[in-house]
């Protein structure tokens, strides 16, 4: 799924190089991620990462308040990496967004019952399209155009090259294809960190610090697969 990225429009690529960015009310992560050129068992490594906790949040909202030191954080990080030319994936989640899981007999004639009264931006994510019966599932998403608006601007502001605006729910849907895609493939490996060197930039102490991994990667999937499209 390409998230908001049709709304955004494509801006063209000047690096192969793939960063994302988590956001949500409390916490910035950026995450870079590459294929590795290392001759070891991780076809991927984990370059840089960076969680930041926020002095000053409100409540769970998703809303911009001081853009300015949002975007000096980001920018911090990708002038630390020499990253400015990189495709940027964002993941957004808190109030603004509204995400469900529909179960739809026909998809393409129903997928506009899920949307509510407020008039809000959605994308439809199907969950198994050969279904064995005649009940299909889909992930939805909704988000305020008012909050894409404000995303938008700070990419403009900051001059990043904004590919994407998604959700980590989408994240860890790609993570969980691509390790569906695998399994058999490469000796039954059934964790995302089987595939990623970490390089000592993350530890995998609590269920958190696995989770923030395999939403990182997705991210990387997910701009991997939108640059390669283009």
């Amino acid at each position: 799924m390409r998230g908001y990225n049709k709304l955004l429009g494509v801006v063209p690529q000047l690096s192969s190089s793939i960063v994302g960015l988590n956001i949500t009310s409390r916490t910035l992560t950026c995450s870079w991620i590459e294929v590795s050129n290392k001759k070891n068992d991780f076809p991927y490594e984990l370059k840089a990462y960076k969680h930041i906790l926020f002095e000053v949040h409100q409540k769970t909202s998703l809303t911009i308040y001081n853009p300015t030191r949002l975007k000096s954080l980001i920018s911090t990080f990708l002038d630390l990496h020499d990253l400015h030319d990189a495709c940027i994936v964002v993941a957004l989640s808190g109030d603004g967004l509204n995400e469900k899981q529909i179960m739809l007999t026909r998809p393409t004639a129903d997928l506009k019952q899920v949307e509510g009264p407020e008039p809000l931006l959605w994308h439809y994510y199907c969950l198994q399209e050969n279904s064995p019966t005649n009940q299909t599932p889909w992930y939805s998403c909704g988000m305020r155009r008012e909050l894409l608006f404000q995303y938008q601007l700070l990419a403009i502001m900051s001059g990043i090259n904004l590919i994407q605006i998604t959700t980590p729910t989408m994240a860890l849907l790609k993570a969980y294809k691509f390790l569906k895609g695998r399994g058999k493939e490469q000796h039954n490996k059934t964790n995302i960190v089987e595939y990623l060197n970490l390089n000592g930039h993350l530890r995998i102490k609590s269920p958190n610090d696995h989770a923030a991994v395999v939403e990182s990667f997705g991210l990387f999937l997910l701009g991997k697969q939108i640059h390669e499209e283009h």
